[in-house]
């Protein structure tokens, strides 16, 4: 399962909670107990279900579930009394109550392969075809952040041609690479800085053969 919600992401397979690109900490626990909330909204899980989840085949009281809840909760900036993202339902269970888009679009190998881009230090693969860079949460690449246009600008990714190519949607205030304003499209190379709003992403390109193991990360930046 892969979410995003306000300002976060989230990747049950590489077992991450992003901010902005940045790691937000959790327990193991509080982490399967977030992924099971979010994979049952908007509908209520009951405290019997979530126990049996995340503790099989052990008993343990309310008391346990509720701590984990309340991890969450600080780790989300959410408050019990104004709840934008967990929700309790008084003797039943707890909620997902914000609003989280899917992400739909499978990733491959060979698309992560071909071509990343890098913010914070940490690298996110781009997909075969158009990847559109905004602050529209349904933008492949979310960029929650200053100065980002709801819909900023597109990458487009031709792996067989090795090529890779950049265009500015009209944004408020313009895409740059280095310092140059991007006013038709341009072709991007190996270590080119694009500045969107607030956010500088740099541009990898890598061989499949050459990829470092450790450099297999998610999509998506928030």
């Amino acid at each position: 399962m892969r979410a995003r919600f306000g300002p976060f992401t989230i990747d049950s397979e590489t077992r991450q909670l992003l901010r902005q690109g940045r790691d937000i900490h959790l327990s193991p626990k509080a982490f399967d107990l977030l992924c099971a909330l979010i994979e049952t909204r908007p509908k209520v899980a009951d405290k019997a279900d979530l126990r049996a989840r995340i503790w099989p085949n052990t008993y343990v009281v309310d008391a346990n579930l509720n701590i984990l809840i309340g991890e969450i909760r600080r780790a989300l900036g959410d408050d019990v009394q104004d709840s934008r993202f967990i929700r309790t339902v008084h003797g039943v269970g707890y909620a997902f109550c914000g609003t989280a888009a899917d992400d739909p679009r499978p990733r491959t190998e060979g698309q992560a392969r071909f071509c990343w881009v890098v913010w914070n230090g940490r690298a996110y693969p781009l997909a075969e075809g158009d990847n559109i860079v905004g602050r529209d949460p349904q933008s492949d690449i979310w960029l929650d952040a200053d100065g980002v246009s709801r819909r900023h600008a597109i990458i487009r990714v031709d792996s067989s041609n090795r090529r890779v190519r950049l265009e500015d949607l009209r944004s408020t205030n313009g895409t740059f690479v280095g310092r140059s304003a991007v006013e038709t499209e341009v072709s991007l190379n190996d270590g080119d800085l694009i500045q969107v709003g607030t956010v500088d992403l740099t541009v990898r390109l890598w061989a499949t053969d050459k990829l470092p193991e450790t450099k297999k990360m998610g999509r998506g930046i928030t």
